[in-house]
């Protein structure tokens, strides 16, 4: 599944004129593309994007028509079929929503911003007022409900924080979480494995492994998952220099025992390497065995499955 990104409609409603939308375009192209980096995305804006307003009066097919934004014009042409509009992105994530709900941030409705809220995706802003410089945004959450009692309507008034970005720098703490936010929507082995690019930045897998993931018992399918997210967050803060080793996300990572370690053997770039490191994947019944490969800061995988 996609990362979904919302474009916060208030961010297209500056008084800027076509150079300025122009330098945001690049910044908000650039967001774009980082997170592009990470895995697959959906940008879901107010209106189709082609008619939309970048600021007041100026429009998308005026800055289209701007040879200097012909790259960032052609990055987004590639991205239509990745196109939608709030109401469809909320559709798509089944998100809840009714119309006695309304999301302010500063005194002001914003759609885009309650909607990457309700969809538990990530916002984005043109980059062209001081008050979008920030990677979280504080909300104002009305909810009307009917009184249990008296049938009566009632106000529940809450806030909360919404994932934001409108420079590429914004997003190093969403990082992580952009990575693998997706990953408690995949469902099989094979899903894992045609995803493990996005999900796992810092393992490697032996070509086998492939065979493993996509003939997975499905017995062991959410613990192989789990271990796969818990070793990469381990990778991730690993410091190979360190002398006391990683810092297992996961519990139970141990060692094989010395007399089995011959029996851990696999070719690796045309030579055997021992992946005698292994976690459990379903009480105690899987294993992933793997070893750390300290020159590339990754853990890399040579097998998923039984229990040796």
């Amino acid at each position: 599944m996609p990362l979904q990104v919302f474009l916060n409609e208030l961010s297209c409603a500056s008084e800027c004129g076509a150079d300025e939308v122009a330098e945001g375009m690049r910044t908000f192209v650039a967001v774009l593309k980082e997170l592009r980096r990470w895995r697959d995305i959906s940008l879901a804006t107010q209106s189709p994007l082609d008619q939309a307003e970048l600021a007041r009066g100026y429009y998308y097919a005026q800055w289209r028509n701007d040879a200097r934004n012909k790259d960032e014009h052609r990055f987004i042409q590639r991205m239509r079929d990745r196109c939608t509009t709030f109401t469809a992105a909320l559709h798509e994530a089944a998100s809840p929503h009714h119309d006695g709900l309304w999301h302010r941030h500063n005194g002001l409705d914003v759609q885009g911003l309650g909607a990457a809220r309700l969809a538990k995706g990530m916002a984005v802003s043109l980059p062209l007022a001081p008050y979008w410089d920030a990677p979280w945004l504080e909300l104002d959450i009305e909810e009307l409900s009917e009184d249990p009692e008296t049938g009566e309507p009632v106000a529940k008034a809450s806030s909360e924080q919404v994932r934001h970005a409108s420079r590429p720098a914004h997003l190093d703490e969403h990082e992580a979480w952009g990575r693998l936010d997706g990953l408690d929507h995949v469902t099989s082995g094979a899903e894992l494995w045609s995803g493990r690019a996005d999900f796992f930045p810092n393992l490697q897998f032996l070509p086998h492994v492939q065979d493993h993931l996509e003939k997975l018992d499905p017995m062991w399918f959410k613990g192989a998952r789990q271990l796969l997210r818990q070793l990469q967050a381990t990778a991730a803060q690993w410091d190979p220099d360190s002398p006391t080793g990683p810092h297992w996300e996961a519990p139970n990572i141990r060692g094989e025992h010395e007399n089995a370690r011959s029996e851990r053997m696999w070719v690796d770039n045309g030579k055997e390497e021992c992946f005698q490191l292994h976690g459990n994947l379903n009480r105690n019944a899987g294993r992933i065995y793997f070893r750390l490969v300290h020159e590339e800061k990754a853990i890399r995988i040579a097998h998923i499955g039984h229990h040796l």
